[in-house]
């Protein structure tokens, strides 16, 4: 692939954020995308913790292995995806027989930003 071909991927890429978070009493910074920011907030919200705590509880249970920003992605997608059902599926149009077209609307819109 040439220089040239590669430039087309960089513009669909989603633009990661810096945020300077305090995890524990220590200041680090994490690089997410805004979608994933967003809906870390809405996991605040919802649970009624700041973004701060969670982080907190997130490097406290979280595999030595990982960094923080890996587990708090995975965390983000355990949350929604434990959220997740059947009813809620249904009255998102999941599983109709047209949803191909819902998918590929869907998907769309979760890969720009």
């Amino acid at each position: 692939m040439t220089d040239n071909s590669c430039r087309g991927l960089k513009n669909r890429m989603p633009k990661l954020k810096n945020k300077v978070v305090c995890v524990n009493g220590r200041r680090t910074s994490m690089r997410m995308c805004q979608q994933e920011w967003s809906a870390f907030e809405e996991v605040c919200e919802r649970e009624k913790i700041s973004r701060n705590d969670l982080l907190g509880l997130i490097e406290e249970y979280k595999n030595h292995r990982l960094g923080l920003t890996y587990s708090a992605r995975l965390f983000i997608l355990s949350y929604f995806r434990n959220a997740a059902t059947e009813t809620g599926h249904l009255s998102a149009g999941h599983s109709r027989k047209d949803y191909c077209s819902t998918l590929r609307q869907l998907i769309g819109h979760s890969l720009t930003d």
